[in-house]
């Protein structure tokens, strides 16, 4: 009896854990071939304040905005022109996640959190203070879930936006690259 009261005990216990999360994992493109630019160094810079309530949540988040930002561009261009007097400047201008509680239409409807995530990055070439090219990539991601939603959804939703953000910085910035700048 003590037996199979331990095994029932051990079940019980067995199911009330948690479910696992999936791991988190924003795409860097650190698996692809680097863009080696025709400068002395790239200089990554962030604008971006940090803040700690609500709205914003990116202390929330796994990875924040800006840190997958910083990540794809340390990944994504190489300096390789040690000679060269100019440099490649990265600026995360916006790296913000915002949520707003929207109300349902009708009583019977369930209340959302709306999360926003809005994003400016900059990039130009400087030769001795003068600025020589630059250009500039922004916009925002958004998704909306129900208040209830699990942590695992949340993440899930999370992680795409972000996805998102990095694959269009990516497209849009390493297309202005003018080819002056870019070693063949």
């Amino acid at each position: 009896m003590k037996y199979i009261i331990s095994i029932c005990f051990l079940l019980f216990l067995n199911a009330c854990q948690a479910p696992a999360l999936k791991s988190f994992s924003v795409y860097t493109y650190a698996e692809e071939k680097p863009i080696v630019l025709n400068v002395s160094d790239v200089v990554l810079q962030s604008e971006i304040q940090r803040y700690d309530r609500l709205p914003h949540i990116e202390e929330k988040l796994p990875i924040s905005p800006e840190d997958a930002l910083k990540e794809w561009a340390d990944n994504r261009f190489y300096a390789a022109d040690k000679l060269s007097s100019a440099q490649a400047v990265i600026t995360i201008k916006q790296a913000y996640m915002t949520q707003k509680e929207e109300k349902g239409p009708n009583w019977y409807t369930f209340d959302n959190d709306a999360y926003r995530l809005t994003y400016e990055v900059q990039m130009a070439f400087v030769d001795n203070g003068k600025v020589l090219y630059q250009h500039s990539v922004n916009g925002w991601e958004s998704s909306s879930l129900p208040q209830r939603s699990s942590l695992s959804d949340k993440e899930a939703a999370w992680q795409k936006m972000l996805n998102a953000m990095v694959r269009k910085v990516n497209q849009q910035l390493t297309e202005s690259v003018p080819t002056v700048f870019k070693v063949r």
